[in-house]
């Protein structure tokens, strides 16, 4: 379905009592405040979404601001650089293939990890665009009454120690259960880790020294895509909550049609800005799982494995693939949740009460009609699929169908 784009593009309108914007500026954006850690956790993967308002000028009345953020900077750059140097190994390595692994199976499991490192790299791109719309988005945040529960810094910040420890933890006894195989097979494993770059002639140690920067680079990697699910998560949680505000609004007390169809292009117009923001990182996101998906479903001889006993590499792609089918229905159910908000509020403007607002039957039947015509509006993948709670399961379906059918052949 193509998105309903006429009205929603002006910027958002405020009103501003006197006094009232230097004590905004001074306590802080509300939602910005509850997410601080979750922007601090992108900075340790070289990623700056923090808003960039009066940064000229603290850097001017601060030098050891401005020294921090020059650190910073050259920290973004290097990791950057560093996952990019990663992946010509990754390209090395296909072309190289010593294990002589079947093409289809080696060349899917590594452009699994090529996909990783380019949605890094979108993400670096879109750093600017992205803290700009957590402005945008908290701004609209604050001017609602009822805010989430969910959204508080401790319960962030339990996320972001949790979900990533969850993986690092799967890893780090990947590597351990290599370890303690004896250095032979820990030489063959890093060395498959590495795209054949390595030589088998090193000493022990470097190999050890080896294992230490892919399990940084490794996690540097998948941290981005579990910090961007937690931010994915938050932003479809103030979304839905910004929608179920004006939906809330629609029979309250004294409302007018000036007061309401503004308040609607407003909360409209929010939608739009995330999605534009969101939608591409969110089909390269998507994707990502998909192929993973479709890569374990279709290579990963599930009926012989079991037969046999499991290794340590067998079990970490049972655990991956149920990790990765738990995050792609969390982030496409948390999506669909904001399609569901806004028909609420198609629903809501049906059933309205003519004698609780000052709204003429004439002005009510306008707001009906505006409200209809952009009924469609939710969050979309890269602007072409509108994720919608049918999306979610459909696309799962045939996944699972091909992948399977795929095995079979």
């Amino acid at each position: 379905m193509k998105r309903a784009n006429s009205l929603f593009h002006h910027p958002r309108q405020k009103i501003v009592m006197p006094g009232m914007k230097d004590s905004q500026k001074n306590r802080g954006s509300e939602l910005l405040r509850q997410i601080h850690p979750l922007i601090i956790a992108f900075l340790f993967t070289g990623l700056d979404f923090r808003p960039k308002k009066d940064e000229k000028n603290l850097h001017e009345y601060n030098p050891s601001i401005a020294y921090r953020e020059r650190v910073i900077k050259i920290y973004c750059v290097l990791t950057y650089f560093t996952s990019w140097v990663f992946s010509l190994m990754i390209i090395y390595g296909i072309c190289k293939n010593e294990e002589n692994l079947p093409v289809k199976e080696y060349i899917g499991y590594l452009f699994v990890e090529l996909s990783l490192i380019f949605f890094r790299g979108v993400l670096h791109l879109r750093r600017k665009n992205i803290a700009h719309t957590l402005e945008h988005l908290s701004d609209a945040y604050d001017e609602i009454k009822y805010k989430s529960k969910s959204l508080k810094k401790g319960v962030i910040t339990a996320f972001l120690i949790g979900y990533p420890g969850m993986y690092m933890l799967m890893y780090g006894l990947l590597h351990l259960s290599f370890i303690a195989k004896g250095p032979s097979y820990y030489k063959k494993f890093m060395r498959r880790r590495y795209n054949y770059v390595i030589s088998l002639t090193l000493p022990d140690y470097v190999y050890y020294l080896l294992g230490i920067i892919d399990f940084f680079l490794n996690e540097l990697n998948f941290a981005s895509v579990y910090q961007f699910i937690i931010l994915f998560i938050t932003m479809s949680i103030a979304l839905s909550l910004i929608l179920e505000d004006y939906c809330k609004s629609i029979n309250a007390s004294g409302a007018t049609f000036n007061a309401m169809q503004k308040h609607h292009i407003s909360a409209m117009n929010t939608v739009q800005v995330v999605d534009k923001c969101v939608s591409y990182p969110l089909f390269v996101l998507l994707g990502t799982h998909i192929w993973l998906l479709f890569f374990l479903l279709s290579f990963f001889y599930w009926q012989s494995k079991l037969e046999h006993s499991l290794s340590a590499l067998d079990i970490y792609f049972y655990l991956l693939f149920i990790l990765y089918v738990f995050q792609y229905f969390t982030v496409t159910v948390f999506a669909a949740k904001v399609h569901e908000a806004v028909q609420n509020i198609k629903m809501e403007v049906s059933k309205m009460n003519s004698s609780l607002s000052q709204l003429t039957a004439v002005e009510q039947i306008l707001l009906m009609v505006k409200i209809n015509h952009h009924s469609d509006i939710c969050l979309t993948v890269w602007g072409s699929i509108n994720i919608t709670r049918n999306f979610v399961f459909s696309s799962f379906g045939a996944l699972l169908t091909f992948g399977a059918l795929y095995l079979s052949i």
